[in-house]
């Protein structure tokens, strides 16, 4: 029997716990159950419990924004935290929402209810660990949820990173992880080495140097390292003053700016905050000290995170002489020891290694959508928080380069937001819906960082765009007003119980986007003929066509990048893609003949440039044929019209009992299309055979692809008089071309570039190597800067004409 609750948050640290308390608060009618994997509350804050665990942020900004931090220390330490968030379960009586030794497995969700489904498996009352049996699973429970909300990090509890380093077995001390320390290690008076040089090394060097006879930081390279002040002056000043909570409120303003602030001076300025940050450490340091050696990386500010030391402590140890630092790479552990590659050693009772975390996305869990899984590492995100073709979830990841908690507040409230967004209007599920142009441009990791626990398991982590909403900026700023204004409904789907939700990388663009959705497309009527077509940027017009069966996002690249000089359009040629067919049937010369009116209801009178791939470089020719006012110039890329051969699919069209069954919508009839359209196969991606799939299944797009293929060609291939009627008409005009090729075409062979510049001797040319049928996609940024150079020559060439 499952148990249903309206929200089900994954995690009891301070992610899960802020959250309950914002539900709570703005969304008081919703039941919740909190499942945490291990036998208490804090999450990080709990488990790790190594000497002087403490934030590595303040207080002011790691709090909740509902509940002021009371502490005198703005930096505070690991026990502190801890109680602050066990004293938030009690105020806000969180308690009997809370499931301790639940560990989430799998969540599906189901279209038909609306519903996830996810499995929890009870844990023993020890820690749990994947390496030891006895604290595995018990018998599993299930629940039922209408949104779920994963708190629960990324990082694996049971195991943190440990590299293989030789001779770790033959040590006669104690070898030891920060994320499992000993309560009975005993190292007063002793040797210690820590190894690593990131957050934690550097609080657990002063910590321990009190007691031990000396710590040595081991580090292969350097992480920048900030003092900042324990204690907040402002915070000091008003408190007692001012009630709590707007004294609370200010400090958190304040140290967010300052956050912000010292951001981006190290991302705009990082020259100058690496002078920051070495005059600080000259200052603290005693004299001749190789603050260069030891405390300059070779990476930028911020490329990692920023380690603070609160009123300088590591410093103050080594300038104590009982720490120092150690800038080498370890050869071998020694019974007594490690041995150092440059031949040094150290001496060694007790080795710490705090050399990082093991990535954990999800806590381990599975999900599935409809019965299909999830690939959580090629998914994308949406705002940094849910996840493309996922309903009614979201995930909580912090800040890296500010509080955890700043993010994962907005993150709570936003999901507040949706909750009663969806009740107001009686819908039952969201779900981000990421466009072709987002899913098909070049993707990154959600977590940006160069930490070695990011890289390792990089291909674990969700994916994320180039720009909003499917970017995690990195900046409260912009997260403020995306998440706590910004519109609910950029982006997304919302349905009811029973509607199908499409499962993550099997969506269609039709049920992924609209014809609408990429920026600056729209219809425009055409003489009674609906046309779709796209504009971007500004400057002098320039016209894209596209080939046969195919539509005007094959020009996604070349927007993005032609549109910082020009007035980029491009067109779903009539009766192909999401444009209405003209009546009768479809003809190359009826196609060129709609451009003058398609040009002028745009407003577009003077000649222009046209650019066109394929058939849209046939298309072009005829176009300024007939037109030859309206072209002032042609770029031709990988052009029908200049031979006749072309892939024996084209011509099986030709024959009718055959192309009925070609046209058939087939999901892999449409991938093998795609595939043959490049020389890299991994350009045939799942959103492109998704949208070749879209469009074979509109009966106008099929007819038009067969009636062009029919006008231009034969079962021996494209017809030879249309092409020399053609090309000695454009032979006899004054028009500037460019024919473009790349050299591994299989549609129409690069061959045919030799006949192309012989029939037009005046024409320039170029080969794209490595290089398939579609080079403004293939190859983008050599695309673009070609064809913008030979613009820029016609250019010069018309006004040193005086036209």
């Amino acid at each position: 029997m499952s148990e249903h609750v309206d929200v089900l948050i994954v995690g009891a640290g301070l992610s899960g716990i802020g959250f309950a308390g914002r539900l709570k608060r703005e969304a008081p009618g919703k039941t919740f159950t909190i499942l945490e994997s291990r036998g208490a509350v804090g999450g990080t804050w709990d488990l790790f419990r190594y000497p002087g665990i403490r934030s590595d942020s303040d207080m002011y900004t790691l709090g909740y924004s509902f509940r002021p931090w009371a502490g005198a220390k703005a930096i505070a330490d690991g026990d502190s935290i801890r109680e602050y968030i066990e004293a938030t379960v009690a105020d806000e009586e969180l308690e009997p929402r809370i499931r301790l030794h639940h560990r989430v497995e799998s969540a599906e969700w189901s279209s038909e209810t609306a519903l996830w489904t996810v499995t929890a498996a009870l844990t023993s009352g020890v820690e749990y660990r994947r390496d030891d049996p006895a604290s595995h699973a018990g018998p599993s429970v299930t629940f039922t949820c209408s949104f779920l909300s994963v708190c629960s990090g990324y990082y694996r509890y049971d195991e943190g990173f440990t590299p293989v380093i030789e001779g770790a077995e033959t040590f006669a001390g104690s070898i030891v992880h920060p994320q499992h320390w000993p309560a009975d290690l005993d190292y007063e008076g002793k040797q210690v080495v820590i190894i690593g040089s990131g957050a934690t090394a550097v609080t657990l060097v002063p910590s321990m140097a009190g007691s031990a006879a000396k710590v040595t930081m081991l580090q292969r390279s350097p992480t920048y390292i900030a003092p900042v002040p324990s204690r907040d002056h402002l915070a000091d000043h008003l408190r007692g003053k001012v009630p709590a909570q707007l004294a609370y409120d200010v400090v958190r303003a304040k140290n967010i700016l300052f956050s912000m602030l010292t951001y981006q001076l190290s991302r705009r300025r990082p020259e100058t905050m690496k002078g920051i940050l070495r005059k600080a450490a000259i200052a603290k340091l005693p004299e001749g000290f190789a603050v260069d050696t030891h405390l300059t990386p070779s990476y930028q500010p911020w490329d990692q995170r920023l380690c603070a030391i609160p009123n300088g402590d590591l410093y103050r140890a080594i300038s104590a002489g009982t720490a120092d630092i150690v800038t080498d790479e370890i050869s071998r552990i020694t019974p007594s020891g490690l041995d150092l590659v440059s031949g040094g050693s150290i001496p060694a009772d007790v080795i710490v290694t705090a050399t990082g975390l093991n990535l954990l996305v999800l806590g381990g869990m599975t999900l599935r959508v409809d019965g299909e899984p999830v690939d959580v590492g090629r998914t994308l995100t949406y705002k940094g928080m849910m996840l493309d073709g996922v309903p009614n979830f979201a995930l909580t990841v912090g800040y890296t380069n500010a509080s955890w908690t700043l993010k994962a507040d907005l993150v709570a409230g936003y999901i507040c937001r949706l909750l009663k967004y969806l009740d107001r209007r009686h819908l039952q599920w969201v779900t981000p819906q990421a466009p072709a142009d987002v899913a098909d441009a070049e993707l990154t990791s959600l977590i940006d960082l160069k930490a070695g626990y990011v890289l390792r398991d990089a291909d674990h982590l969700p994916r994320q765009g180039t720009g909003s909403p499917w970017r995690l900026h990195q900046n409260y700023v912009r997260d403020l007003a995306l998440l706590r204004a910004g519109r609910l409904t950029d982006h997304v789907r919302f349905g009811r119980r029973g509607q199908q939700v499409i499962a993550p990388g099997r969506e269609t663009p039709e049920a992924r986007q609209g014809p609408l959705d990429l920026p600056g497309t729209a219809h425009v009527d055409v003489g009674g003929t609906r046309l779709r077509y796209r504009k971007t940027g500004a400057g002098d017009p320039v016209l894209l066509l596209h080939g046969i069966g195919q539509s005007l996002e094959d020009w996604n690249e070349q927007h993005q990048r032609l549109s910082a000089s020009h007035t980029v359009y491009s067109v779903d040629l009539p009766g192909f893609a999401y444009s209405d067919r003209l009546s009768g049937t479809a003809t190359l010369a009826k196609l060129a003949n709609a451009l003058p009116a398609f040009l002028d209801a745009l407003g577009v009178h003077e000649p222009l440039p046209v650019i066109g791939n394929s058939l849209g470089g046939a298309v072009a020719m005829k176009f300024a044929a007939d037109h030859p006012h309206r072209v002032s110039a042609l770029v031709l890329a990988n052009s029908a019209g200049f031979g006749q051969e072309v892939a024996l699919v084209l011509r099986l069209l030709t024959v009718g009992p055959l192309a009925a069954l070609l046209m058939r919508p087939d999901e892999a009839a449409s991938r093998l299309t795609v595939q043959s359209l490049f020389c890299d196969k991994e350009l045939a991606t799942g959103a492109r055979v998704d949208h070749a799939f879209a469009l074979s299944q509109r009966s106008a797009h099929r007819q038009t692809t067969l009636d062009i293929a029919r006008d231009l060609g034969t079962i021996v291939g494209i017809r030879t008089e249309w092409r020399t009627a053609l090309v000695e008409a454009l032979a006899q005009l004054d028009i500037p071309a460019l024919v473009l090729w790349g050299d591994h075409d299989h549609i129409l062979p690069c061959s045919q570039l030799r006949a192309a510049t012989a029939a037009l001797p005046r024409a320039e040319s170029y080969v794209f190597s490595n290089t398939g049928h579609m080079p403004q996609i293939e190859r983008p940024d050599e695309f673009a800067a070609i064809v913008e150079q030979f613009l820029s020559r016609v250019m010069a060439g018309r006004q040193t004409a005086g036209i």
